[in-house]
């Protein structure tokens, strides 16, 4: 770690506590040294995972490169979307409970303490991850956004639009020396979606567990 970005990670520190309830603004030198190179090579899905909780400001750096604002003064978000709809919520399922998270502020807002990991899949890996990332496209916004499209350009958009914001999170989480996958067809989607009470044009896009990979 260079000067710089220590004394960028120390003054990051300082201002944001790593609480569920701070803002936490990430900082490069908290995710080390690793290039954008680098991170493309070492890009890949990983399905078994370690036992031991993902750090908190590691999660939260992830769902700041998910869906976080990295132009205040505009609103602009890390990932792009289809009609700049900006649709996608996700939600943080752990054995602590269910967090929606806030990409105004980067936080995390506590939904309700049912871990729900293990009903969102069949696959048994999935609720042996420490941390579940669950994507939901807010249809109201979508197609508001989208004006005139059909349901399945609307379906489409949708999935495009979290399928971005987790290839950041790929990314991001060679970085931070954990590991993930997406997961579309084994979701157990309207589990996930009873659990979370979504309204009727929301759905559930695509899982994403994560971990130290072992």
């Amino acid at each position: 770690m260079n000067d710089l970005n220590r004394r960028r990670f120390l003054a990051t520190s300082a201002a944001a506590p790593m609480a569920l309830a701070a803002t936490v603004v990430p900082a490069s030198a908290a995710i080390g040294d690793v290039t954008l190179q680098a991170a493309l090579e070492g890009r890949q899905s990983v399905r078994r995972f370690g036992s031991a909780p993902v750090a908190q400001d590691a999660l939260l750096r992830l769902l700041w490169a998910a869906n976080g604002v990295n132009r205040p003064d505009s609103g602009g978000q890390t990932a792009p979307s289809w009609r700049s709809g900006h649709d996608t919520v996700i939600y943080l399922a752990t054995a602590e409970g269910l967090f929606r998270h806030a990409h105004e502020t980067n936080t995390l807002d506590k939904v309700s303490d049912t871990d729900i990991r293990a009903i969102s899949s069949d696959s048994a890996f999935v609720s042996r991850a420490p941390a579940l990332l669950i994507y939901v496209s807010d249809g109201e916004k979508l197609r508001a956004a989208a004006e005139g499209a059909d349901d399945q350009a609307l379906a489409v958009g949708a999935h495009v639009n979290a399928a971005v914001a987790a290839q950041n999170v790929y990314l991001a989480c060679v970085a931070e020396a954990l590991g993930t996958c997406l997961i579309g067809g084994a979701a157990n989607r309207q589990a996930i979606a009873e659990a979370l009470e979504l309204p009727s044009n929301s759905i559930v896009t695509y899982i994403q567990p994560i971990g130290a990979p072992r």
